[in-house]
């Protein structure tokens, strides 16, 4: 069994600043979930998994913030435009029937790197997709992780 596990804030993140603004008549952004539905299908498209289950943070702190007062603290916020669609994303990938998964108190890189463990335990194969390279150091037997990005509209995939 294969699963590809996507790191849905980092990709949502790539593809909103990959793609100039676009929106609906009503004046819904649109841009962020146009570029990640491009880069999910061209992921599953690649990797042909048996499964996806796609990781969310949650706008709540997280054990870090707890252990270290200033975790992230000179972060900019989320933009607006970005923030609006997230929840469009989200209602767009139950409704496509995939997995999104949440947890109060982590990260959605914590969850990624808890499902290629449990995979690798289970001796499943794991897909990692992110666009953060901190998440390299999961790269396992049985866990590779691609790197995604959007350049000039399009999706892009990086072994």
């Amino acid at each position: 069994m294969k699963l590809l596990a996507i790191d849905g804030n980092s990709i949502i993140n790539r593809a909103f600043y990959g793609i100039k603004l676009l929106s609906t008549k009503d004046g819904q952004y649109t841009n962020a979930v146009y570029g990640f539905i491009n880069i999910l299908n061209r992921l599953c498209e690649l990797e042909k998994p048996d499964g996806v289950a796609i990781a969310f943070d949650l706008k709540a702190p997280t054990f870090r913030h707890e252990m270290f007062d200033s975790y992230k603290a000179g972060r900019k916020g989320m933009p607006p435009e970005l923030a609006s669609q997230l929840p469009v994303m989200k209602e767009w990938l139950t409704l496509a029937g995939y997995t999104c998964i949440e947890c109060a108190g982590f990260e959605a890189d914590d969850i990624l790197g808890t499902i290629g463990h449990i995979c690798e335990q289970s001796g499943y194969e794991c897909v990692i997709s992110t666009g953060d390279r901190d998440s390299l150091q999961l790269i396992s037997d049985k866990t590779r992780v691609l790197l995604a990005a959007t350049k000039m509209g399009h999706p892009e995939i990086i072994n």
